[in-house]
């Protein structure tokens, strides 16, 4: 029955998705990526290896997770922007209530005042102990959960390499980099994660959401090298929808509402042409419909309910990776070198996106 039901859940994602294969259209050349690697290293062991699981059920750890990252953004010169909010008193947040979150957000200006923001976002917390790898509660507090290396201080540590290497340069559309609190559960898909409460304060902000071109969220984003995966098994829809075993892509998931002319699927398959011109990677870009709440990726959805076009740049997590919300998530599981060649790419896209 349970692989009936798997079965009969993939056709239906297949039929809802739909996956576009970008092969690399530049030149081809090898790219340096000794510097990115030494500063992506860095920073992922700094957050998974120094600090270890950060949550509100560790609010130590995760206090000093925030104060890395807003003084790696002030150090490379931005002015630092604590966005704050109070956890309210719902039984499933258990000890988490009552204590204060923190979105963490620098902003570039662009050269022309009236072109829309581009938001590059990744959240910052890690996976708490709860039963299994895959259910989204109920959190058993006393229980170690996990370090959160690729998922996410790779995340993490992208936005900080491309907020630095973009700080001086040039662009027309405006830049805003934020690390969110709370996109792990139980706070996922719930009022309370970091991303929709940033994602709203936008939209009132601008007054409306037509002044951000898009959102990118960086998730999971240091594994390429062939391993075991027996997590692949429980998500059928991988092979269906076009998300192959292979570890040689990136891919750019959105989700689509229906009958939204800016939506994240038109916004991502563009994206994906501009990268696949600068990058040697090739990009699977896969928009599923919005049938239920459930389908979506990660911070995007935030950014996705308030009518803003948006994506994750993953390298697909559990799809690729059996330390997904395990334990092992840990720095050394990490491949640096394919991992700089795509932050190197997300970066060169973001100065095409944004001239």
């Amino acid at each position: 029955m349970k692989r009936f039901i798997s079965l009969v859940i993939g056709a239906t994602l297949a039929l809802s998705a739909c996956t576009r294969l970008y092969q690399p259209t530049g030149d081809g050349r090898i790219p340096d990526t000794r510097a990115t690697e030494a500063e992506l290293r860095r920073h992922v062991t700094a957050l998974a290896g120094d600090i270890g699981e950060r949550n509100h059920y560790h609010q130590a750890a995760y206090d000093r997770a925030a104060n890395y990252i807003a003084n790696e953004f002030e150090k490379a010169g931005y002015s630092v922007n604590r966005q704050s909010y109070s956890i309210p008193s719902k039984k499933k947040y258990g000890s988490a209530v009552g204590k204060t979150a923190v979105n963490i957000e620098v902003r570039k200006p662009g050269t022309d005042p009236n072109a829309p923001w581009l938001v590059l976002g990744a959240h910052y917390d890690t996976r708490v102990g709860m039963e299994k790898w895959n259910v989204h509660g109920p959190v058993i507090e006393g229980k170690t959960g996990t370090p959160g290396a690729n998922d996410n201080a790779s995340g993490v540590a992208a936005l900080l390499s491309v907020a630095r290497s973009l700080k001086n340069v040039p662009t027309r559309n405006g830049i805003i980099f934020v690390a969110y609190a709370n996109e792990e559960a139980p706070f996922f898909q719930n009022d309370e994660m970091g991303s929709r409460v940033h994602a709203r304060a936008l939209v009132k902000e601008l007054g409306t959401a037509d002044k951000v071109m898009g959102m990118m969220s960086l998730e999971t984003l240091g594994v390429y090298s062939p391993r075991v995966n027996k997590k692949r098994r429980s998500a059928v829809a991988g092979a269906l929808v076009g998300l192959h075993d292979r570890c040689d892509y990136v891919a750019f998931m959105s989700t689509n509402r229906f009958m939204r002319l800016r939506g994240g699927r038109t916004f991502s398959r563009k994206c994906a042409r501009t990268f696949a011109s600068v990058s040697r990677f090739p990009v699977r870009a896969l928009a599923f419909s919005y049938l239920t709440r459930g389908i979506a990726w990660s911070d995007d959805w935030s950014y996705m309910k308030e009518g803003i076009p948006s994506f994750a740049v993953t390298d697909t997590a559990y799809m690729r990776c059996d330390d997904y919300h395990e334990t092992s998530d840990t720095p050394d599981k990490l491949d640096y070198r394919e991992f700089a060649e795509v932050v190197m790419g997300i970066d060169a896209m973001v100065r095409k996106l944004t001239n």
